[in-house]
């Protein structure tokens, strides 16, 4: 509904609300999604739950999505951007020596669990929609395609650089996100094991 203002002469204006375009109400739908993933998981990501928080009809979210899947979808191709970015940002700045690996490591544990990332991938494979999953793969790999091509030296790209690294970093991440807790409790190790390992590994990889 349209604001009502007053003009000097107390008459009543309509002010215009403005609409959002196309895009902008797919943005928004988006982070909607994405807030709803890392409250309630995966299975509250749906049509319905965006509209709700959006306060736009489940309609509209339709008409951009089609279906719950297709949002999640688009949400997976949304965060693959997000987190292929900020890690390759903090990989650059690791090498300048203004990042632990420490750093970088918590960039990628947090960027799976903090987020939902990792369960909404699990999510997806589990279910059979293997397919949804390209834009994560396409990202990482466009981003380790990046940081090999900036590496010097490294002879056996299958035993040291950033191939290595990151298969084995990324692998603790994904797996933190799932089961961390659980797995780390019944190895007998205390709260963030895999964590501690990962930055172990990434400072041996590096070191190679």
């Amino acid at each position: 509904m349209d604001a009502t203002v007053k003009s000097d002469n107390s008459e009543p204006v309509r002010a215009k609300r403005r609409r959002r375009t196309p895009a902008a109400s797919r943005d928004a739908m988006l982070v909607a999604a994405q807030l709803l993933l890392s409250e309630r998981g995966p299975a509250g990501v749906t049509l319905k739950a965006v509209a709700d928080a959006t306060s736009m009809t489940h309609g509209n979210v339709t008409h951009h999505f089609g279906s719950s899947a297709m949002l999640q979808a688009a949400l997976i191709a949304r965060m693959a951007t997000e987190l292929t970015d900020q890690v390759g940002e903090a990989a650059v700045r690791m090498r300048a020596g203004a990042l632990s690996e420490q750093g970088l490591v918590d960039v990628m544990f947090d960027g799976f669990r903090e987020s939902g990332y990792g369960r909404l991938i699990a999510w997806f494979s589990a279910t059979g929609q293997a397919e949804a999953l390209a834009p994560i793969f396409a990202a990482l790999e466009a981003l380790i395609r990046d940081l090999r091509a900036a590496e010097i030296n490294v002879t056996n790209p299958l035993e040291m650089g950033a191939g290595p690294g990151s298969l084995s970093v990324i692998s603790m991440a994904l797996t933190a996100s799932l089961i961390g807790p659980a797995l780390e409790s019944a190895a007998s190790m205390p709260e963030e094991s895999l964590r501690c390992l990962a930055v172990e590994s990434l400072r041996r990889w590096r070191a190679r």
